[in-house]
């Protein structure tokens, strides 16, 4: 079982906070921005059409600038997400993450998925951290296998549960059925419904290494660790 001590010891520098509603405004995103370089979090996440902003707000700052691709349905063709990715590298995206094609998976289309995190892969060519979202919260067990599966196949770094907006809280068995299917062979990011220490500390031991939260949970997990110490 993996240690959590060096996830729990500097927690902030683990958790990206992100303002990714279609609603959120200008305001919304400087209030992000505070709040990430105050609790010193380690990126902060935006819709697309904010990013440029996000990244002349946070420059000098140490906290790095992310953006999704295809969020939040993952329903856009290979091609559209191939674009969305280059240009959000263009626009200086400093880490991505990604929406499996979640109703191919759920259909038992694993080469879809496969070939098309693939050209994602190969247009990101590593110069940036990329996650593939598997939407835990719309998967049974075995879409999840083949999905965890297939983002490996493809190349991709890192495995995330989900975007936050299914309204399924990912969960310690949720956890527990990527660790073991990646056996190692990928970095794992939870997000959606995490809400206090002890699931973070859970989930550290379980081997995930990245967590999204919302502000408020993550400082408040954030502050909870330096009381226990």
């Amino acid at each position: 079982m993996p240690d959590p001590g060096p996830v729990l010891a500097d927690l902030a520098r683990h958790i990206d906070i992100s303002c990714v509603q279609a609603q959120h405004t200008r305001a919304d995103i400087d209030e992000l921005v505070h709040q990430a370089v105050a609790g010193g979090f380690v990126s902060a996440h935006v819709l697309p059409e904010w990013l440029g902003y996000l990244r002349e707000r946070l420059e000098g700052t140490g906290v790095l600038a992310g953006s999704p691709v295809s969020f939040p349905s993952g329903g856009a063709t290979t091609a559209t997400k191939v674009t969305e990715a280059s240009e959000l590298l263009d626009l200086g995206a400093q880490e991505l993450d990604v929406v499996v094609a979640i109703g191919r998976l759920r259909s038992g289309d694993d080469a879809y998925v496969t070939n098309e995190l693939a050209a994602i892969v190969e247009v990101v060519d590593g110069r940036v951290p990329l996650r593939a979202i598997l939407e835990v919260g719309r998967l049974d067990d075995d879409d999840i296998r083949r999905g965890v599966d297939a983002a490996i196949e493809a190349g991709v770094p890192w495995i995330k549960t989900g975007t936050g907006w299914s309204g399924v809280a990912t969960t310690i068995e949720h956890i527990r059925l990527i660790a073991d299917r990646a056996d190692g062979r990928a970095a794992l990011k939870a997000a959606g419904g995490i809400r206090d220490l002890d699931t973070v500390r859970t989930m550290a031991e379980l081997g995930v290494t990245r967590f999204g939260m919302n502000a408020t949970a993550a400082l408040a997990a954030v502050a909870a660790t330096k009381d226990h110490r």
